[in-house]
Parts: structure tokens; sequence; C-alpha cells
């Protein structure tokens, strides 16, 4: 009798969290969500601007990212825009080839960028001797050219001009940008611990993500300490819109 009053609270107490852990999912995808849909119709004025000047990066730990892409079937990271106390937010999820969401991880947003300034990114060059795949080589970034798009987007900022055109596509914003995993694998095997999500403005005046590699110190990962080399400089993200995928039922 003893042993079935155990079984039942044991049971009860596991239920009980289960439900819990249920409820604590569901407030976070509806945070998500909200801040998803605020990020559409967001006012990009000056609060905006002067909030967003604060942030240097969104990080990512490179060892839930890896749990993140290890996940059966995620062919495609994409970085979700969203948006709260004035400031930009950004998520990344994991999808598969239908766009079902299979996972995600939240960003921490950095606002001090260590002792690697964006003066002394444009210094940087990328390893010749590091062996990429032609996918890897495409998506590629030259560190000076990220530094140049970072400070084209800061320099909006502070003026302020072109705000809803440089986020949108066609009037319609930005949603999310999207990247192949087989970009995060390489970088979780890197040994960077975190991966930096920098906002910049491409060729084609165009907002857009730049992953960048980074150390323990969020200072940005070189091949040694004594190099100007590095390894992780990365763009060639997807933007939606244009380009989007649905999810189907």
């Amino acid at each position: 009798m003893k042993k079935i009053k155990v079984y039942v609270i044991f049971t009860m107490i596991v239920f009980m969290f289960s439900c819990q852990k249920e409820i604590n999912q569901d407030e976070i995808n509806t945070v998500a969500n909200s801040e998803n849909e605020s990020w559409l119709t967001a006012k990009l004025d000056h609060t905006f601007a002067n909030s967003q000047k604060r942030v240097t990066a969104y990080l990512f730990p490179a060892s839930e990212m890896g749990a993140l892409i290890r996940t059966p079937n995620i062919i495609e990271v994409r970085f979700v825009l969203g948006y709260s106390d004035n400031t930009i937010q950004i998520e990344s999820i994991g999808v598969d080839n239908l766009g079902n969401p299979l996972g995600s991880v939240k960003s921490i947003v950095l606002k001090e960028f260590n002792e690697n300034s964006l003066n002394k990114m444009s210094e940087l060059s990328l390893s010749k001797t590091q062996k990429r795949t032609s996918l890897l080589t495409k998506h590629l970034l030259l560190p000076k050219e990220a530094s140049v798009w970072i400070e084209a987007w800061q320099k909006k900022l502070n003026t302020v001009s072109d705000l809803n055109e440089i986020t949108a596509y066609e009037g319609s914003r930005f949603q999310y940008f999207s990247i192949e995993s087989e970009i995060i694998k390489a970088m979780v095997n890197k040994d960077n611990a975190e991966i930096g999500i920098f906002l910049g403005l491409n060729t084609k005046g165009k907002m857009t993500t730049i992953l960048i590699g980074l150390d323990k110190n969020n200072a940005i990962k070189k091949i040694s300490e004594t190099s100007q080399e590095v390894e992780d400089f990365y763009d060639g993200t997807r933007p939606c819109p244009p380009l989007c995928v649905s999810t189907q039922e």
C-alpha cells in the first residue's frame, strides 16, 4: 500500500513538472511571436536609433548553436528579427526543408566589444591555410568589408535617414535572414565561444546579418594570439522577404 502511495505521488510530481515546462515553453513562444510582430510595425525613429546605437552585436553561445544544428532534419538556420525596448532582438531558429521550426536559441545583446574595435577589424585578414568547402567560401566576407558594412549601419543610426527603406524589401520589412546549417556547424567546430551576429548594410544598401566567430572574452577569434588572421567571417544570408519559405501543413 505504501509503495502505491509513493508511486502515485511521484507520478503527480512528474505530471505537474511536465505541465509547468509546457506552460513555460508556451510563454516563451508567445513572447517571441509578440516581439516578431512588434518588429514589423515598429516606428524606426530617433528613440529607436539612440537605443540601437548601444547594441554592438547579438551573441549566440557556440555550445547551444551546436546542439541546435545537431537536431535531426535541420538544414537551415534563420536569424529572426524581433523588437522590444526600442531595440531589435534576434533569435536563431533551425528549420527543415519545409520551413518547419525544430529548435531555437535566444541571443544575448552585446553592448561592449572588448579589445577588438570595429576600427581594428579592418586590419584583419582571412586565414589562407584554412581549408573550406565551396559553400563556406561562397559565404565568406572579408573583415575589411564587414567593417565597412557595420560602419554604414551605424552611420544610418546617427542620421536616422531611410531606416524604413534599408530594413525592407519593396515596402515589406525583413522578417529574418537565413543561412545553411553547414556554416553554423563549421563555426561551432572552430572552438569559437560565441557566434556574434552583427548588423550591417550590404552593397545594395540593405540591412544584413554578419556572422563572426568570437572567443570567450567576446573578442574576434583569431587563429592565434599574435596573428591578425581570422577564420570565421560570413555573410550571404538570405533575407525574407523576398526569399521566404513558409511552413507547409
